[in-house]
């Protein structure tokens, strides 16, 4: 076994194709190399810049996916057979209980169902940490305000409706890889973000292993920040291989790295790697605020630690009159241009995967741009690459008009916006230059200036004196290392600080 340690801005993907590369040359075919992540994300880059860089259609890297994808392709069965949120309103209304508000996740490998729904968190933590469901309750602090005899009542209810109409969840479908040992034959076997596999994930990644010739897995320990969703960062500090660790970022400058080193240093459980800055220096400014800092010029990423301030940094730039993306916190503008973006992409002959062309379908009027029984793009291969000339003939697409006519479901008050933005100078139809997110939604993310604000929740200082010190110092290490230019850094301005 090959172990890559790709710390901030090494070039983790590039180092892995280039490594793909090599096998091409030496005659693996394509079908038997193997690209897994537990990310939608990170496949579909693999997959893009695999085909860009191979000169070779998507189609013929069957096995460039996320290991969800795997498990639901080794199965064979349909995409009807998946659990949809039709079929848990159907499971709530049978039990008499609250909707369930449950939906999938692009960030992480978990399932995040919402505030204040606390039954399908506890039983599907408790399958993928592979623990008994009565420990992940206890766990959880569920016990605090869901009842036991709930919890195991609604676990009873849905493996009885799952299995009375040959359903599957995600959760399902991995349980199912590892039970039937559904790992395929392969030359090379590369898993990536290893550092975030949960411990059902793991039992994959050790089946895959064992039915490959040689795996590579890579990942950073210093990045992994989904211990509270299931990952288990511990079983990738103790894998035991080859460990090769990338050693120059492109990415970070050498201020940027001093204060970020300080910071992860302290963490107790970790690999130690060492690896070197860019010659830039770069520069660390503190502000006493987040409104003081000029967002004009150049590409910003915009982090914070929880969602509330992730809204808070939302409504400054609003009043500044700049054009923003916010994928993770729902915002209904940041919904709009990330619409935009992604339908402009398809019209320039991009290709997306459903989840994203769903968000573009979502301002298109019924029957007159997309035809009825498309919206929801069904029966699809979710990690298909989907062109503009696919979904006309496939799913329903109607036209191809710009975006000021062709998504004719934005509100009004949001074009009067965007309207707004374009007369100070701000381009629409492309990505805009400001991205918002939790440092969380940002990994994986860079920018050439990046702003971090240091608040940090009660909830989350509680949760670190108690159970994992560690964890935290991995957050704000995400944050530190997302700049290629200019960190700015904001005193906390609501909440107690993270001392960085």
């Amino acid at each position: 076994m090959h172990i890559i340690l790709g710390p901030p801005g090494t070039g983790k993907t590039t180092k892995l194709l280039t490594l793909v590369e090599g096998y091409l040359e030496s005659g693996v075919p394509p079908d038997r190399i193997g690209y897994f992540a537990f990310s939608r994300r990170a496949a579909h880059e693999a997959i893009t810049r695999a085909a860009t860089r191979f000169k070779k259609d998507a189609k013929q890297f069957p096995y460039f996916r996320t290991l969800h994808s795997l498990a639901f392709r080794q199965m064979q069965i349909s995409p009807r057979n998946i659990m949809t949120r039709m079929h848990y309103d159907e499971v709530s209304e049978w039990l008499k209980i609250p909707p369930f508000h449950g939906f999938e996740v692009e960030e992480g490998p978990f399932v995040d169902f919402g505030l204040g729904d606390k039954y399908l968190e506890v039983i599907d933590m408790a399958r993928i940490c592979c623990i008994p469901l009565k420990d992940a309750y206890l766990r959880s602090g569920a016990h605090k305000r869901v009842d036991w005899s709930m919890i195991e009542m609604v676990d009873r209810a849905l493996k009885k409706f799952k299995a009375s109409k040959n359903l599957f969840d995600y959760t399902d479908m991995l349980e199912q890889f590892v039970a039937h040992d559904l790992a395929p034959s392969l030359d090379v076997a590369f898993i990536d973000e290893a550092q975030d596999l949960s411990p059902l994930q793991w039992k994959m990644a050790d089946l895959i292993e064992k039915a490959s010739k040689e795996t590579y897995i890579a990942g950073d320990d210093d990045q992994a920040i989904y211990r509270w969703a299931g990952a288990d960062v511990e079983y990738f500090i103790r894998l035991d291989g080859k460990i090769q660790v990338l050693d120059q970022s492109y990415r970070i400058p050498q201020t940027h790295h001093q204060i970020s080193q300080q910071l992860i240093n302290r963490v107790s459980s970790r690999r130690p790697k060492e690896f070197r800055a860019r010659e830039e220096n770069g520069s660390v400014v503190w502000h006493p605020d987040s409104i003081s800092v000029d967002l004009t010029e150049g590409s910003w990423l915009l982090l914070a630690r929880t969602k509330q301030m992730v809204k808070h940094l939302e409504e400054e730039v609003k009043v500044k009159g700049h054009l923003y993306t916010s994928k993770l916190t729902g915002s209904a503008v940041s919904d709009v241009m990330q619409a935009i973006e992604i339908w402009e992409d398809l019209r320039a002959g991009g290709s997306r995967i459903a989840q994203d062309v769903r968000i573009a379908y979502k301002y298109m009027e019924l029957r007159s741009q997309v035809a009825h029984g498309f919206k929801t793009i069904p029966n699809v291969d979710e990690d298909r690459l989907l062109n503009i000339n696919d979904l006309k003939q496939e799913f329903g697409l109607l036209h191809d008009e710009p975006w000021s006519t062709g998504l004719r479901r934005i509100p009004v008050e949001y074009k009067q916006y965007l309207e707004a933005c374009i007369k100070k100078g701000e381009k629409i139809g492309g990505k805009p230059r400001i991205h918002i997110s939790t440092i969380h939604g940002a990994k994986g993310a860079e920018a050439d200036n990046v702003l971090l604000l240091t608040d940090y929740s009660p909830p989350a200082k509680a949760m670190q004196e108690k159970h994992h010190a560690d964890d935290e110092k991995r957050v704000f290490y995400v944050g530190l290392t997302r700049a290629k230019q200019n960190l700015h850094l904001v005193h906390p301005m609501f909440t107690a600080g993270f001392k960085l």
